[in-house]
């Protein structure tokens, strides 16, 4: 049963608070706190986030011991159609545009790859149905970074949970967060369908915020959550 749906039947019987909020599981929070300051509209409108700037986590969850190590060997690089000029991007997953003076940097729920010419840092940031189908997705941050300086991009991606062992994971774009020094601006696609193959990621935007850095605080979630079954509101 997916968490969306476990929501969903708590809400009928009426054994939960503030059912018009989904449940996200938050995988790394630091990302996750990240992603909620660019675009606290965005997750608000799709209930991840109340209107107090809370979000409801299950209190226990199996997942991947290693998400980083999954989207290294298995995501593929083809919704980095702004970065196409670049050959590194050709290989069909993350592990293949490896090239002999590229370095690697491995962690727990994300890597970082150092190119000659751009910097990509992946992490996978939380779990949640982000189109309310039903159907929980990954969301994975990808921040590329020109190597010289200048336009920095994070891709916040939504990737259906694999299905099988070998199957290469495909990313649709949720948003963008194109940065030039301290100037930020999120693009905003309206991700009603999130197939398996990644359809064309940056259209239609469907709208622009401008971020300026500092004019949203947001402080940590709580500690971790208990091993106890259910769910529990958290605030950022």
């Amino acid at each position: 049963m997916s968490i969306a749906r476990f929501c969903a039947l708590l809400c009928l019987g009426g054994l939960l608070f503030g059912c018009s909020t989904r449940p996200v599981v938050v995988v790394e929070k630091d990302q996750f706190i990240r992603m909620a300051k660019a675009m606290p509209k965005e997750l608000q409108a799709r209930d991840l986030l109340d209107d107090k700037g809370s979000y409801v986590a299950p209190m226990s969850f199996a997942g991947y011991k290693s998400y980083g190590e999954e989207l290294f060997k298995r995501l593929s690089p083809s919704f980095m159609v702004g970065e196409s000029t670049h050959d590194v991007y050709l290989g069909n997953t993350f592990a293949a545009t490896m090239l002999p003076d590229s370095r690697v940097k491995h962690w727990d729920n994300g890597f970082r790859i150092s190119h000659a010419t751009q910097t990509v840092t992946v992490n996978m940031v939380a779990i949640a149905d982000w189109n309310n189908d039903g159907q929980d997705e990954w969301i994975v941050s990808c921040m590329v970074e020109p190597r010289m300086g200048g336009r920095s991009r994070t891709y916040y991606l939504l990737v259906p949970p694999p299905q099988n062992s070998t199957e290469v994971l495909k990313g649709t774009i949720a948003a963008i967060n194109e940065c030039f020094g301290l100037s930020c601006t999120v693009f905003v696609r309206d991700s009603k369908i999130i197939e398996r193959t990644a359809s064309n990621p940056l259209l239609p935007p469907t709208e622009v915020h401008d971020v300026v850095p500092g004019l949203q605080p947001v402080t940590e979630p709580p500690n971790k959550a208990s091993s106890k079954g259910g769910l529990e509101e958290r605030s950022l």
